[in-house]
This record gives C-alpha cells, structure tokens and sequence, in this order.
C-alpha cells in the first residue's frame, strides 16, 4: 500500500530490515549506466514534444524547444552535476521502497500517447509516481500540498500527462492516481504527495493535441513581462520562471546577468549599473 511508503522507507534507513546485496548491486550498477550516459558524450537538448515538456507553463519555450534547439544555451558543468545528483537520488529512493517491501517495476519505461514521447520514473504499488529531489522551499511545497495552487514549473500537468498515459498499461493497477515521491536534498526528509487526476482525463487529449499543433505554428507571444528588480532599484529583471529558461537569451536579446552573493540576477533594462560582475 503506497500509504505506508514513507514510513516504511525509513525502517530501511534506520537499518531495520529489507536491504539487500542485490539491491545495493542493482543500485550501483543504474548509477553506473546513469553515469555514462550523462558524462560519456555531450548531452544534446531534445528538440521534440514529450511527456514531460507538455506541463510546460510557457508556450513559448516549448516552441523554441522543438524548433530552434541550437539556440538552447550550453548548461555549465555545475548545473549538469546537479542533474547528476538527482538521478543518483532517484535509483537510491527506489532502491529503498524495493527494500522497504514495495512493488516497484516499470521504471524508466517508454510511453507513447497521441504520437507525443516520454519515460516515466516508476510505479509503485500500482500508482504512477514522479520521483523529485527538491530545495528546502520547494520540498515545502510537495509537504503542504501547496503545489495545486502554486505549481510555476508545470509538474502537476506532467505528472498527469505520465498518468493518462499508464491507462493501459496493466503494471499501473490505479488508473486516476499519481504521486510525487520527494527528497528534501538539504535535511534528507521524504515526503509522497498524492493527486488525484479524474477530472483531468477528459481534456488531456485536447491539451495533447493543442501542444502538437501549437509547436508547428508561428512562435507564441511572451507570456511574462519584466518586474522590478526589487523594490528601491529602477532596474528590470526576468520573472523567477525565465531566468531559468534555455532560451532566455534568445527570448531577450538585450539581457544581461548579474552574479549577486544570492545568486545570478538578469536584468532586461539597467537604469542603475549594479555593483556586482557582470556574467559574460
């Protein structure tokens, strides 16, 4: 019973019971093959609609995504390391629920809906799950349920997307439901965040389809407009959604970065020139 996920997870933790040579072997060995997939060549950017990207808040990006990918910016080394971090996440908390006595089977498995692609994380206990490693603010998110209400990256649609998409498959046994198993990579806590997607059923192949023909026609308008720097600066700067954007560059030609002690700031108009480098 996926219910118990949490707990049960933490008996393992805690070394009481269900961890395995096997499972520890299994575990090195998708690290390993994570590894060399990820580091053995450069990563090419998809340039294709999928699964994951059909959440995507912005219109925009998805067309740039799948028509103008040689635009994306190369990601750093640091960003790259990071997604590294997760994916050795992700087999270790699948590791612990195969540990914990929990079925866990169709990971990574390849779906195909409406001619649109993607690999979901895994199924557990019957239920299509979405494993996330999470900062502190947005694990917050996940533990509350705030995400419904305040989901700026799109993954409550992806994870429906991945759900709709199990219909058929005889390992998805609950056929409305997904959840988000999520680490806190800070402080180390779990959380399982359960939605259910009934309601949603009934427009995902028209949000499928609009993705499709949206994506061959004329680039979208932008959805966002520049906000104030802060509150005493007469500077602009992207809203939190485009400056994590590959194609934020593109989308504004005039940008410019900034690295402050909190983090890289980009400023579409500078009335005042900051007093941090400037990112070249």
């Amino acid at each position: 019973m996926i219910e118990t996920l949490i707990e049960d997870i933490e008996q393992v933790i805690k070394g009481r019971g269900g961890w395995s040579e096997v499972i520890a072997e299994d575990m090195g060995r998708a690290i390993a093959d994570t590894a060399t997939a990820r580091f053995g060549k450069p990563q090419e950017p998809r340039g294709y609609l999928s699964l994951s990207s059909i959440g995507t808040p912005c219109s925009r990006k998805l067309w740039y995504k799948v028509n103008k990918t040689d635009l994306s910016e190369e990601l750093p080394a640091n960003t790259l390391l990071k997604f590294f971090f997760g994916d050795m996440i992700e087999e270790l908390i699948l590791s612990l629920a195969k540990a914990a006595g929990h079925s866990v089977v169709g990971t990574q498995d390849r779906l195909d809906v409406h001619g649109i692609k993607g690999h979901r994380d895994a199924v557990i206990d019957g239920v299509t799950v979405d494993v996330k490693s999470a900062s502190p603010m947005s694990f917050n998110k996940f533990k509350k349920g705030d995400l419904a209400s305040n989901d700026p990256f799109g993954y409550i649609s992806q994870l429906s997307s991945y759900v709709y998409a199990g219909k058929d498959d005889p390992l998805v046994t609950d056929k409305h439901r997904g959840a988000f198993l999520v680490v806190d990579k800070v402080s180390g806590e779990l959380c399982l965040d359960i939605y259910d997607f009934s309601n949603q059923f009934a427009n995902k192949q028209m949000e499928m389809e609009s993705a499709k023909v949206m994506v061959k026609g004329d680039i979208p308008d932008r959805p966002y407009e520049p906000v104030p720097q802060s509150k005493t600066s007469p500077n602009m700067k992207l809203p939190t959604m485009c400056s994590y954007c590959d194609f934020k560059k593109t989308c504004w030609p005039n940008l410019r970065g900034f690295a402050y002690s909190s983090g890289p700031v980009f400023l579409t108009e500078v009335v005042k020139e900051p007093d941090v480098p400037e990112i070249t």
